[in-house]
């Protein structure tokens, strides 16, 4: 009993040891992490300037021509490094401007250029037009009050225009242009949120534009950029020639124009919820796109999807004198260019066509339209939606038409002739030089969707299409398509 005693005394007196010195080692590591943690603060801290500090940089750089965001800047980041940098260079460079006078400032202004462009790195390229717009993520879009929105990202790669610019038949549309220059790698690809993209925009371009209202030659002023409002929007019915008026604007002056043939940005900002916002965000995608760091460029046009015809009035918000028109053809024609027998066969149902992708799901004008021809959405066949499809776009544009001073209906019969006589110079107000009108006619004798690598040459088919449609076709035509045709030719260019 006694050595039970005993060891139960030596177990307690080890067990107080132990615990004693888990709490010393506890409180050695409170001690040390307490003071680590004082002496970062202190380190963190002793960086960071004063506010007299910064109050006399922003006076040494008040004195500077365009160095509104360097000052927002030192707001943000007050590190003495920061400050520091900035207040020496601010007094070389006002040295400089001082000694050099004109010159001086317009060396001041590039490199603050430089300066401003270089803080945000992802927003660089951009800034300078380097990249360029080329797709929306509208999925989590939202509408605030004023007109404001939020949660629009946009995505810039850079594109080699030259290629569309040279052989538009060869990518006639944006896709195959955006393909080419490898934008559909994603290491390619910058994106942004567009609403805050815009602040930092519209505050580089202002600056840019008084660097130029004060005289300093363009080729001068690093970065350049300047905007191109929209010429002109082209609108059409499907299958009518408007690829060929697309090609048209661009060939006619390669180095002065640029043309976006049914390109994603457009097509998706006109599909967000109609309001104040959406208006807002599709006058912002059009600025961007219409940016560029090429002093050659005047001209910018906009080819939208068929689709797009029905949210023309969100377009006429956003520019409402801004030119457009609406391409249409002859009911029957433009029906064999969607349902041609020689490609569909003797089908009436299952025809995978660009008229009939909505059938399974059809918009509520189609069934309106249907219905006041006495008919059901059900029970009509595709040939028959086919043509209910391509009126409701007619019906669509009419409306606009109806109530619009900028808007002319162009039909397909003799279009190149009233792009280069009429459309061109009188209503979209761009000159037609000889050389244009020659670059328009040699553009016009290639097939407007020329893709592959040998040139097929067009030849007009309108009549051969006509004996060839079936009776199926012409009835459709007939019944769901002759009345907004006879009434488009009455806005019609002559």
């Amino acid at each position: 009993m006694k050595t039970a005693t005993k060891n139960s005394g030596i177990g307690r007196r080890r067990g107080a040891k132990n615990k004693k010195s888990i709490q010393t080692s506890l409180l050695v590591a409170l001690v040390a992490f307490c003071v680590t943690f004082f002496v970062i603060i202190g380190i963190y801290l002793s960086n960071y300037s004063s506010p007299q500090e910064i109050h006399a940089t922003t006076e040494v750089l008040k004195d500077i021509p365009l160095v509104d965001a360097t000052r927002k800047y030192l707001k943000k980041k007050h590190t003495k490094r920061d400050v520091d940098v900035l207040r020496e260079a601010a007094i070389n460079r006002l040295g400089k401007a001082k000694k050099m006078g004109n010159n001086g400032a317009a060396e001041v202004d590039r490199e603050n250029n430089e300066t401003i462009a270089t803080k945000h790195d992802k927003y660089y390229p951009i800034l300078r037009s380097e990249v360029h717009l080329i797709d929306l993520d509208l999925s989590r879009l939202t509408a605030g009050k004023s007109g404001k929105y939020a949660g629009a990202k946009g995505k810039f790669c850079k594109l080699d225009w030259n290629l569309h610019k040279y052989n538009p038949p060869k990518y006639p549309m944006f896709r195959f242009l955006v393909d080419e220059s490898g934008c559909n790698d994603r290491e390619n690809i910058v994106t942004v949120e567009i609403s805050t993209l815009m602040d930092k925009v519209k505050e580089y371009d202002e600056r840019i534009q008084q660097q130029a209202d004060e005289g300093n030659d363009i080729s001068d002023i690093d970065g350049y950029v300047h905007v191109m409002p929209p010429a002109g929007f082209v609108f059409h019915e499907s299958r009518v020639g408007s690829t060929l008026v697309a090609n048209s604007l661009a060939a006619m002056d390669p180095e002065a124009h640029r043309v976006f043939s049914e390109s994603n940005p457009i097509n998706q900002a006109l599909q967000a919820p109609e309001g104040e916002a959406a208006a807002n965000l599709f006058r912002d995608v059009v600025y961007l796109m219409g940016r560029t760091n090429s002093p050659k460029e005047k001209h910018m046009f906009f080819k939208v999807s068929s689709a797009g015809t029905k949210r023309m009035k969100l377009m006429r918000e956003a520019f409402p004198s801004t030119p457009w028109i609406f391409v249409y053809r002859n009911p029957v024609q433009t029906m064999m260019s969607h349902l041609d027998p020689s490609k569909i066969g003797k089908k009436t149902t299952g025809i995978q066509a660009v008229c009939t992708k909505s059938k399974r799901h059809p918009p509520p004008d189609t069934i309106k339209l249907v219905e006041e021809s006495g008919r059901q959405i059900e029970e009509i066949s595709d040939i028959e939606f086919c043509a209910a499809h391509l009126a409701s776009l007619c019906e669509s544009a009419l409306k606009e038409l109806r109530k619009s001073s900028t808007g002319r209906a162009v039909e397909y019969d003799g279009l190149v002739d009233k792009l280069i006589a009429d459309v061109i110079p009188n209503h979209f107000g761009v000159e037609m030089t000889e050389e244009a009108k020659q670059n328009i006619l040699e553009v016009s004798k290639t097939y407007s969707k020329n893709k592959g690598s040998k040139k097929s040459e067009w030849s007009e088919d309108s009549e051969k299409k006509e004996e060839r449609a079936s009776k199926e076709i012409v009835d459709a035509s007939e019944t769901f398509m002759t009345k907004t045709y006879d009434e488009l030719k009455t806005f019609t260019t002559k």
